[in-house]
């Protein structure tokens, strides 16, 4: 049993780390000695009570500025990444529209951003294209530039898919991007300790969510680009914090536990990345023979391991999932953060799967704290289920 799974009585593996990472203790353990006494409001710094909190929120900046070589006055802190998201789309579209009304987006980006597209196509007259992947999930920068035009304002497209795992040539994207003087906004969050960041250099704006690095949930943020004149209109208003793009008074506390998480998790890239990649491969080997005919999912040269995507063969995606939660193994259908759950994903869809295909599509997710035991549970449960499976066809087939 891992160290996280046996914290919820009944479950013994927890493979569900693209929807959400454990927070890291010993990151959590940091952040909370440093905290110790501080609670003021980082905005009221006329008193040492605000002045604190204010410097630990700058601390804060500097590290995730740190992890990903950009510069504190670059990152604004929000609530999420969908916040982000939203104000990456929505906020650089409105300001930018008297230059043009048409943006691109990839088919297979996270909701906060196509619904996002979708909103402005729908509700306030701009145009939107969606650039489909091929059937590897991987979207080409020769597909983006066909979509260009002069009045293209924006471009968006994930560094690494939160469904299938597959990394995005975000650097050639960019360039093209860029070539017609649009905006390029990434998608981050399930890149930092799983890919090199170098791409980030290249965009103009990156969304960063801490519960996808061990980080605490409730905190996200989006890098914008200085050295280009980008302006965002705001979604709401208030107090004018995070330079008048997001207003609210600040997470101190989940915001410094996602600097030092981030950090962290740059640092032990590689580490985690080995022993993650070993695990990954012992799963998709044990639950292809638990259901001969399964296919692993995406183009697997130019997917992080950390996620397996698997098309089974004879059961549905929906009753595998729920027949492994009872047996105390978490996994999902695909993004936790999908609309409709009876809806077939739209990232499968997307690179060419049928409905029906997409329903027999399961996500597993593993992170740096998934244990070898907790992999080997998870394929003696899958084996077992494939069993009773077999049974109950014979047993139908051998009825009169």
């Amino acid at each position: 049993m891992g160290p996280v799974s046996g914290r919820i009585r009944g479950m013994k593996a927890y493979l569900d780390n693209m929807a959400s990472t454990p927070a890291d203790p010993d990151v959590m353990n940091r952040a909370a000695a440093r905290l110790a006494g501080i609670f003021g409001n980082p905005h009221s710094t006329l008193h040492p009570f605000g002045r604190e909190a204010a410097a630990v929120l700058s601390e804060a900046r500097a590290l995730v500025a740190g992890a990903i070589s950009a510069r504190p006055d670059e990152i604004v802190f929000t609530p999420s990444a969908t916040i982000a998201d939203n104000l990456a789309v929505l906020g650089i579209a409105r300001a930018r529209k008297r230059r043009g009304r048409h943006i691109v987006v990839s088919a297979i980006e996270h909701p906060a951003v196509l619904m996002a597209a979708l909103h402005l196509r729908q509700e306030e007259d701009f145009e939107v294209d969606l650039v489909m992947p091929d059937q590897g999930g991987i979207v080409r920068p020769e597909a983006v530039e066909a979509l260009l035009r002069p009045d293209t304002t924006l471009v968006s497209v994930m560094a690494v898919n939160n469904e299938i795992g597959t990394i995005q040539p975000i650097q050639a994207i960019a360039s093209v991007a860029k070539g017609c003087g649009a905006f390029f906004h990434t998608d981050a969050s399930q890149a930092p300790g799983r890919i090199s960041l170098d791409f980030v250099r290249h965009a103009d704006l990156v969304t960063l969510s801490s519960h996808k690095v061990h980080g605490p949930r409730g905190a996200g943020a989006l890098m914008i680009r200085r050295r280009r004149d980008i302006n965002i209109k705001p979604l709401f208003f208030g107090g004018g914090q995070e330079g008048g793009i997001c207003s609210g008074t600040a997470n101190v506390d989940a915001a410094l536990a996602f600097g030092m998480a981030l950090e962290l998790a740059v640092t032990r890239r590689e580490v985690d990345s080995a022993h993650v990649a070993r695990l990954s491969a012992e799963l998709a080997r044990g639950v292809m023979d638990a259901f001969p005919g399964s296919v692993v999912v995406g183009d697997r040269e130019m997917s992080i391991p950390h996620c397996l995507s698997i098309r089974l063969e004879g059961i549905p995606g929906e009753t595998f999932v729920s027949r492994m939660a009872r047996v105390g193994v978490a996994v999902s259908l695909g993004s936790a953060c999908h609309g409709d759950p009876a809806a077939p994903s739209h990232v499968l869809t997307a690179i060419g799967m049928t409905a029906a295909e997409a329903r027999r599509t399961v996500r597993f997710g593993l992170g740096r704290f998934t244990t070898a035991e907790e992999i080997a549970y998870a394929e003696q449960m899958a084996t077992s289920l494939a069993g009773e499976l077999l049974s109950g066809r014979q047993a139908a087939e051998a009825r009169p």
